[in-house]
């Protein structure tokens, strides 16, 4: 508003200035006055000219004392600029120092996530190797006794008393065995421990070498059918692809060399939940540990009852949009969506990716395609999440995104 009003004051002076010289100078030639010995003409064009000069300059003076914003624009235009300049270059130098801070801390808590989870699994088999140690050692106790109360009558035991000897014997060794096995994880719970408040404190980096495998990554899933029978052939049968899996990502050609483990305790108790079940099961099995380099790969097995949880064309979850008020923001409105259709499904009991929580996933083609749908669309739309697909326990989950008008 100042400027426009400063525009029209220019404007109205400068056409004053003329009038006014003209005057002056009219006024002197008729009247014939001489300046400097000059001719009257040219002392009328001398006259109107400096008057014209004096005007100006004294509209300029006034408006530099009453206006600070003249006063700027005469004067301090150049520092204006040096300022902005100087302004404009430290605040991407401060973006760039929050993005790589920010970067940093993402690296630093994803490596404590990781040394968190390896401390619960190492603190869970501590927990299992005690179990089975007092369990030994009321064994040995018990096989003492026994040893105790034959010797009273060693001619009529000699049979049992070389027996329980024999036993004695293997449980001394189980219990040397899961002695070491204790004092081991005590010392990789006290090595993880001092590891895990090294990263707290910011000392402590990642290892170089690359992780084929984290702690919990699903390696296989497969269904068994029960019905048939030889549930132990079918399940070795999904072990030894999964192990051949492993070596062809590790680059290994022999097929025999056996890069899986999986403890014989783990294999029988997955046996048995086979064999005691009439209907089809899940089995998965899983990364108990990150796996680096050519490291064998030590697993669990998982055992789940297998139903159909959704069936094809079903809607899963469904929401309104008011597209006007989301303008610029419809993306995140609809990977909320895609979290709650998530949540719907493991909530039914399909089985979920233990590392990223996800029972499927979307292309971003498809999401691109669905944001782009949303912002032709005006007013209130509907979105719903219809399966493409019969799915059960095992998954994936797969949807296409439905959008119409309420």
């Amino acid at each position: 508003m100042f400027g426009l009003v400063l525009i029209a004051i220019l404007g109205v002076m400068g056409g004053a200035i003329a009038y006014i010289g003209d005057k002056i100078g009219t006024k002197v030639g008729k009247k014939k006055l001489s300046l400097f010995g000059l001719r009257p003409k040219y002392t009328s064009i001398i006259v109107a000219v400096t008057t014209g000069i004096l005007i100006t300059a004294s509209t300029l003076i006034i408006l530099t004392i009453v206006s600070y914003d003249v006063r700027t624009a005469l004067f301090g235009m150049e520092k204006l600029r040096t300022e902005l300049t100087t302004l404009s270059s430290e605040v991407v130098q401060k973006n760039q120092q929050l993005e790589a801070n920010h970067l940093v801390l993402q690296s630093k808590e994803e490596e404590y996530s990781n040394l968190v989870n390896k401390i619960n699994s190492v603190t869970i088999q501590l927990s299992h190797s005690r179990t089975e140690l007092a369990s030994a050692l009321e064994q040995h106790d018990q096989t003492m006794a026994a040893l105790s109360k034959g010797q009273v009558d060693l001619a009529q035991a000699k049979s049992d008393i070389a027996d329980l000897e024999a036993t004695k014997a293997k449980l001394d060794t189980r219990i040397a065995d899961l002695s070491r096995v204790r004092d081991t994880l005590n010392s990789d719970v006290d090595r993880l421990s001092k590891t895990t408040a090294q990263l707290s404190s910011g000392i402590k980096y990642l290892r170089a070498e690359t992780v084929l495998y984290r702690a919990n990554e699903v390696l296989a899933t497969a269904v068994i059918d029960t019905s048939v029978g030889q549930v132990q052939n079918q399940l070795l049968r999904v072990i030894s692809e999964t192990n051949r899996k492993v070596l062809q990502q590790i680059g290994k050609q022999d097929t025999e060399t056996e890069m899986l483990w999986i403890s014989q305790a783990d294999f029988q108790n997955a046996t048995k939940a086979l064999q005691k079940s009439d209907s089809s099961m899940v089995v998965r099995i899983v990364a108990h540990e990150n796996t680096v380099g050519d490291e064998a790969v030590i697993a669990y097995l998982e055992v789940y009852p297998n139903k159909r949880i959704f069936a094809k064309g079903e809607t899963i979850a469904k929401t309104t949009i008011n597209v006007q008020e989301n303008r610029g923001g419809i993306e995140p409105v609809v990977l909320q969506f895609l979290q709650q259709v998530n949540s719907i499904a493991v909530e039914k009991g399909v089985l979920s990716d233990p590392l990223q929580g996800t029972v499927g996933s979307i292309s971003g083609t498809e999401l691109f395609n669905v944001v782009n749908q949303l912002e032709k669309k005006v007013g209130i739309v509907q979105l719903r999440a219809v399966t493409l697909a019969d799915t059960s326990v095992a998954g994936p989950l797969e949807i296409k995104i439905v959008i119409e008008h309420p």
